[in-house]
């Protein structure tokens, strides 16, 4: 038979439980905590995120005469719940952004304005693509396009002018001809203002009496033309239905008759303990032979030029000394001229820059 004392309750027991409820509370606290705080619940948080829909990632124009410009307005908006930002376009050449917002709202829409002048590109099947970057994170990248067939109307062969020319050579002249591409008449109403050395003269052919006109369009560049590159258009303006300009690409070099190497000469800072020399060299591009009769120049101090052939009529050197026992110290500056026996360069000059220590 149990003791009576058995039976009764523990106080010594109920204590201790009740020792232990703080532990078993912050216990209960943190798994409520980690519940709250985990990957699923927090994903719910942070769920908003733009979209974005581009409507037409691709439009095709058709036939265009290549003088026009295209313009075209692609439409896109945030399909998302976080607001949309347009970061950067990727553009290719000869094509410009007109227009694009900044941000869009969610459900808000907007246009990405675009053109090309195809008057700068060859009039072929054109495809111009640009690269769209957005702060949406599941397609951060956006490629559309828009291809264009540029077309002419009137035709220009050979269509472009090159000249890779000396001066005071025979000029050399580049015929354009102009023809309908359809058969039909036009008129050549006039051109732009070429670039400085070239001049140009108009006139309208046929083949045979009754056919259609063609115009031709004669390019001269002059025997004095400017020495350097040759870069530009010459923009013809018609009289055509569907085409109004005839761009035609201008391009090359002239080069001196005779030229010098280098062309000056900067001794800079010179601490001239020892004899030493400066050299350069004379060439002529020019069909003829050329001789160089004479080198003087205004240095005092330094003794006459020494002349050197390489290549009878063709290239020359020139040297000159310095010398430390003769030379005065301080700042020089001079020049060279370089005689020849040519009538149309009878002299070329090289100025010469520098200090003695």
């Amino acid at each position: 038979m149990p003791h009576p004392e058995s039976r009764r309750p523990s106080h010594e027991t109920s204590a201790r439980a009740l020792r232990h409820l703080p532990t078993i509370a912050a216990i209960l606290g943190g798994l409520a905590l980690l519940v709250s705080t985990s990957p699923a619940a927090a994903q719910g948080e942070t769920a908003k995120k733009p979209k974005l829909i581009v409507e037409e990632r691709l439009h095709e124009t058709g036939e265009v005469a290549r003088d026009k410009v295209v313009e075209h307005a692609f439409k896109i908006r945030n399909a998302g719940d976080a607001p949309l930002e347009i970061l950067r376009i990727v553009q290719p050449s000869n094509f410009e952004v007109v227009s694009k917002p900044a941000t869009l709202a969610p459900g808000e829409a907007g246009e990405v304005r675009v053109r090309v002048p195809l008057i700068h590109d060859k009039p072929v099947a054109l495809s111009k693509q640009f690269e769209l970057q957005t702060n949406d994170p599941d397609t951060p990248s956006s490629v559309l396009e828009l291809r264009i067939l540029s077309t002419e109307y009137v035709v220009v062969k050979p269509g472009f002018a090159r000249w890779i020319y000396v001066q005071h050579e025979p000029p050399g002249t580049i015929v354009q001809k102009l023809a309908s591409r359809d058969g039909g008449d036009f008129e050549v109403l006039g051109m732009s203002t070429p670039p400085p050395g070239i001049t140009t003269s108009m006139k309208a052919a046929q083949k045979e009496a009754g056919s259609p006109r063609e115009w031709h369009i004669d390019l001269a560049l002059s025997a004095d033309a400017p020495i350097g590159p040759i870069a530009g258009t010459l923009l013809v303006q018609v009289k055509h239905p569907k085409q109004s300009v005839v761009p035609i690409p201008l391009s090359g070099f002239v080069r001196p008759a005779i030229v010098a190497t280098p062309n000056a000469i900067h001794l800079g800072e010179v601490n001239l303990t020892a004899k030493t020399a400066q050299t350069l060299t004379v060439k002529t591009y020019s069909t003829a032979p050329m001789q160089v009769l004479r080198v003087e120049h205004d240095l005092q101090g330094f003794p006459p030029a020494v002349l050197e052939t390489l290549k009878p009529g063709r290239e020359y050197k020139v040297k000159l000394d310095l010398d430390p026992a003769t030379m005065p110290k301080g700042a020089v500056q001079g020049t060279l001229k370089i005689h020849t026996d040519s009538t149309k360069v009878p002299f070329i000059t090289v100025p010469i820059d520098g200090t003695i220590q």
